[in-house]
């Protein structure tokens, strides 16, 4: 039983062999992960960015064309 079981991790499964094969292919997959995700990190920031600027657009526009106001703001008009 014991050699049959040797036989089998050794020379079939390739035991020490298969094993640094896989370690190989999961440092290399850990690698590509770290890398996704400070690619994500910098396009979330990108992101965050144009909608900041795009929320800065739409409030000004609130404000001038239909005279919107923030919560807690006082809005004065003056005439002429």
């Amino acid at each position: 039983m014991l050699t049959v079981l040797l036989y089998q991790n050794f020379f079939i499964n390739q035991f020490p062999f298969s094993l640094m094969e896989k370690q190989s292919i999961i440092d290399k997959e850990v690698r590509n992960n770290q890398h996704i995700k400070q690619k994500n990190k910098i396009k979330n920031i990108e992101l965050k960015a144009v909608n900041a600027t795009d929320r800065e657009i739409l409030e000004s526009q609130a404000r001038y064309r239909f005279g919107l106001i923030k919560k807690g703001e006082r809005y004065y008009q003056v005439n002429d």
